[in-house]
């Protein structure tokens, strides 16, 4: 088999499906191929299972700059306006409204949450206020029942709080797209790709597929075939694996904990679940994996491939492994999902600072839930970079989207599809996505662009 189409997404997950949603709304792309290696959409990390469900607006993320917490809030907001132009009966199973707050346990974590909230994000999130002990157990009761009165406690609670099923909106972006003649093909594996006179051909386990334009968007894969192809740009992956425990329904709302600047791991927080009303999860653990996917140990060789096992790559591990928040998450992690020692510590050290009532009887470690993140390691500063990467070459794309990503995906299909476009000149309807899904950055897409021109 073989075909030509403008454009060619490798991986129908959360990204990828989002990026056959706007190609096929806003532009005159005429034909677009999805490839997925599964036999269904969003079979990985947008399964609600392998996620914490979380809309992310930047507010309550104390590890984020107000830099990135204002782009953060706006790509978020597009996800909201987007669940606008659907029916009430589908956007209601996929996204709803929670309550949601960052917990502070201690002085020094108040002292930070109220730093953090003078120094800008009170203005970027005016409907963000701050929570003392009584107002805490009024809307949170189960995070001051049981706690030691004179241990300090307080909170940020937010009015942009949102759960989603990213699964689900992964399915809407692909019947939205199917609908406008996107062709998908499941159980489709990519085995490589070549660079030919007017664009690449995609080698696959069901043929050879030529596109003018290809994006990847495979999650933790994305840099493997970036490497594959020589689009290397001193980056490597470090795995990172997420658990959950489980226990009954204790919370209002989603609670955050204070996490450290600069680390991108998320630290422990409760959440409710979409899809079962009656119980609260908490985590996610950190786990290093040594694979790419989630329960997929056959990946473990594709995983080390990412490595460049050079002297930039070794002292990016030693600086990760040397950092000290680092160094503590990993120690703690690695024990919690062990049995029997695992949960009396998990409670200790993460839930008793949540709900410090819970009992150990009531919460268990549940090995259905979890998923495995794409944490870029950055060769040129020694250290994990924060947020996505994108690797950019002649026509080809790679996205690589640890956490946020999932809420950063109609952002990402928006850029990389103005970008294709006004590269190509192919033509796109700005007017539309601005009205629909918001105002387009194009100040920060014309440096994207000219940055490629000279390549």
């Amino acid at each position: 088999m073989e075909d030509y189409y403008d454009l060619i997404i490798v991986g129908a997950g959360i990204t990828g499906s989002a990026l056959s949603f706007v190609a096929s709304r806003y532009s005159s792309i005429k034909t677009i191929l999805v490839i997925e290696k599964y036999d269904r959409i969003a079979p990985l990390n947008s399964d609600s299972k392998n996620n914490s469900q979380t809309l992310h607006f930047g507010d309550i993320e104390t590890n984020y700059t107000l830099e990135e917490a204002a782009h953060t809030k706006a790509s978020a907001e597009r996800v909201l306006k987007y669940s606008s132009l659907m029916p009430r009966s589908e956007s209601s199973r996929i996204i709803s409204e929670v309550q949601k707050m960052v917990l502070a346990v201690g002085d020094e974590e108040a002292e930070r949450i109220d730093k953090i909230y003078s120094k800008g994000m009170r203005k970027l999130f005016p409907g963000l206020r701050k929570l003392g002990r009584k107002e805490l157990a009024k809307i949170e009761p189960n995070t001051v029942k049981g706690r030691d009165p004179s241990e300090t406690v307080s909170a940020l609670l937010s009015d942009k709080g949102y759960m989603v099923n990213f699964g689900l909106l992964a399915k809407s972006f692909y019947k939205r797209a199917k609908s406008k003649g996107v062709k998908f093909i499941f159980n489709c594996r990519c085995l490589t790709a070549n660079p030919i006179e007017d664009g690449h051909e995609i080698i696959t386990n069901k043929g050879s597929f030529k596109g003018r334009f290809v994006i990847f968007a495979s999650g933790t894969y994305s840099l493997y075939f970036a490497k594959k192809l020589g689009y290397d740009r001193n980056l490597s992956i470090l795995s990172v694996g997420g658990g959950f425990y489980v226990a009954p329904r204790v919370l209002n709302g989603k609670v955050y904990r204070v996490q450290a600047g600069g680390i991108p791991f998320a630290a422990i927080h409760a959440d409710p679940e979409i899809t079962n009303p009656k119980i609260t999860r908490f985590g996610p653990t950190v786990s290093f994996p040594l694979s790419l996917e989630v329960r997929e140990k056959g990946t473990t060789l594709d995983y080390l491939r990412t490595f460049d096992f050079d002297i930039p790559t070794i002292q990016s591990l030693f600086n990760i492994i040397g950092n000290k928040d680092i160094r503590r998450i990993m120690r703690k992690n690695m024990l919690y999902p062990l049995p029997i020692i695992g949960k009396p510590l998990f409670i200790k050290n993460e839930v008793s600072k949540i709900v410090p009532s819970l009992s150990p009887d009531k919460i268990r470690f549940d090995k259905n839930y979890g998923g495995i993140r794409p944490q870029i390691i950055d060769e040129n500063k020694r250290f994990l970079s924060m947020g996505a990467s994108k690797i950019r070459g002649n026509n080809i794309m790679f996205n690589i989207t640890p956490s946020p990503g999932a809420t950063s995906s109609l952002q990402s299909a928006i850029d990389d599809i103005v970008y294709m476009c006004t590269l190509l000149d192919i033509g796109i309807d700005e007017r539309k996505i601005e009205s629909e899904l918001g105002a387009i950055d194009y100040k920060h897409l014309k440096e994207k662009i000219n940055g490629h021109k000279q390549l």
